[in-house]
């Protein structure tokens, strides 16, 4: 069982059985447990987990990774909680040597944003007819009935694109690079490259 961030680097392939398999490439840093809580304190159960990053923090975090961790030096940015079940309570630290070939693993990151956008990039709407002299090919179209005499709730229609929480459940490691701390996965993953996403094991 493992848990932590790992940094997406992009997209490629490898032949396994002479077969073309689109992979993401995570590099897996080092991740450091800052705090265990509780349900006798906190109300409930978890493990609190940061690695580092070029990227600056509050004072407040900063004083509290140094309250938990004074001999790791500083530059931690990415902090999230995680389940603690099947997890060692002495375990500190997590690796790219946590993982295995057998292993799935969830993935959660932030869909990359494409700003405001029509209904038909953002929903897939057919769109209308390209003929008989429409100039609007994009338009959504009737957005209601005569009844309830007003646009109902949730109606799709254009807006904010992306720029969402999104996690994978249970995707496959197709290699893992040990040297190099990379994990290569199955299929495309949440965010754009050089961002972080959160991966934990599940098997």
């Amino acid at each position: 069982m493992s848990v932590g961030f790992a940094k997406k680097l992009g997209m490629t392939r490898l032949f396994i059985n002479e077969k073309a398999v689109p992979v993401t490439v995570l590099e897996v840093p080092v991740n450091y447990k800052l705090q265990t809580k509780t349900t006798d304190k906190e109300g409930y159960n978890s493990i609190q987990v940061g690695t580092k990053a070029t990227r600056k923090v509050t004072k407040q975090l900063q004083g509290h990774i140094k309250k938990a961790l004074p001999e790791v030096e500083s530059g931690f940015s990415f902090i999230a909680e995680f389940d603690n079940k099947n997890i060692p309570a002495d375990k500190t630290q997590f690796d790219i040597n946590d993982y295995s070939m057998d292993n799935l693993i969830d993935i959660t990151g932030t869909t990359i944003g494409k700003g405001f956008t029509g209904a038909v990039k953002r929903w897939g709407f057919a769109g209308q007819p390209a003929s008989h002299g429409h100039d609007h090919l994009k338009a959504v179209g009737s957005i209601g009935a005569r009844w309830p005499q007003r646009v109902v709730k949730g109606k799709k229609m254009a807006g904010k694109h992306g720029n969402k929480g999104l996690t994978l459940k249970k995707v496959n490691i197709v290699a893992i690079d040990n040297e190099k701390s990379l994990l290569f996965v199955n299929g495309s993953v949440p965010g754009a490259n050089s961002s972080y996403v959160k991966i934990q094991t599940v098997k």
